[in-house]
């Protein structure tokens, strides 16, 4: 099963989208403020790795202004706090940064999309995921900070399309998991397939589902196709193998007689 949480705006924490880190990491929220550049901050710069050489060469400069400006130079977003800086009154609304616990790595949004660094958390699919579905899923997953309605849409699509691994139809979700249902179907993994099913729905029928929150909504599908993919397929074929290979012929045999439909004898 899948361990990955993906990024969303407000979570306390989420996998790390950093690639050298990538750990599901308690997330510290800030706020950003606007300082207007004064007569005596120049104008916004970047240092290029040849201004780099150049201070390294400059022995007046210490291993802290040295790392300060590397830091700078390779693009890195980090935090810098100025002592007897005024105090900041004019904040800067829908852009703020989350800073990961396990790295100390710092992401920016803008509103709910997570714009620095790329985001590299992929959600892994089942292993048991046929391919057609897992089609659908890796593309909702390519796409889930642009579209969080389109990603789910794809994964109720995805729920669909396992309906015919499942023996059923896969024309109409809600008859199958009704037909599904009168076959013993846990009911845990029944409300599963209904949230994706009302979700998927709502992403393409506005009005039916409040996606306020919509970012956070879609990245939980991904969890719940994996465990039903898990629960309807994954589990039942390693128990089948299991029963394949390690149980004898003779007991296969005794284990069906066992089983078999016993018919009323009559008077």
């Amino acid at each position: 099963m899948s361990k990955q949480v993906v990024p969303a705006l407000g979570l306390d924490s989420f996998s790390c989208p950093h690639v050298n880190c990538g750990a599901i990491a308690h997330q510290t929220w800030f706020k950003l403020f606007a300082d207007r550049y004064g007569p005596d901050d120049g104008k916004p710069w970047l240092p290029s790795h040849a201004d780099i050489e150049k201070f390294k060469r400059n022995k007046e400069y210490g291993r802290e202004f040295i790392a300060f400006f590397e830091k700078f130079a390779n693009r890195e977003v980090f935090l810098e706090t100025h002592e007897n800086s005024t105090h900041l009154r004019t904040e800067l609304i829908n852009v703020c940064v989350s800073k990961c616990f396990s790295c100390g790595g710092l992401s920016v949004w803008r509103a709910d999309e997570l714009i620095y660094p790329l985001n590299q958390v992929v959600i892994e699919p089942n292993e048991g995921m046929p391919p057609d579905v897992k089609a659908d899923f890796l593309e909702a997953n390519e796409i889930v900070d642009k579209s969080p309605r389109g990603a789910a849409a794809l994964l109720r699509l995805c729920v669909q399309k396992l309906m015919v691994h499942l023996g059923e139809k896969g024309k109409n979700i809600n008859d199958d998991i009704a037909s599904l249902v009168q076959k013993g179907l846990d009911t845990r993994i029944q409300k599963a397939l209904d949230v994706v099913r009302v979700v998927g729905n709502g992403a393409v029928h506005p009005g039916q589902i409040d996606f306020e929150d919509d970012k956070t909504i879609a990245s939980k599908l991904f969890g719940l196709v994996n465990v039903i993919v898990e629960s309807q397929i994954t589990q039942r074929r390693h128990i089948e193998e299991m029963f394949a290979e390690i149980v004898p012929e003779s007991i296969k045999e005794q284990i069906e007689k066992r089983d078999a439909p016993k018919q009323i004898e009559k008077k």
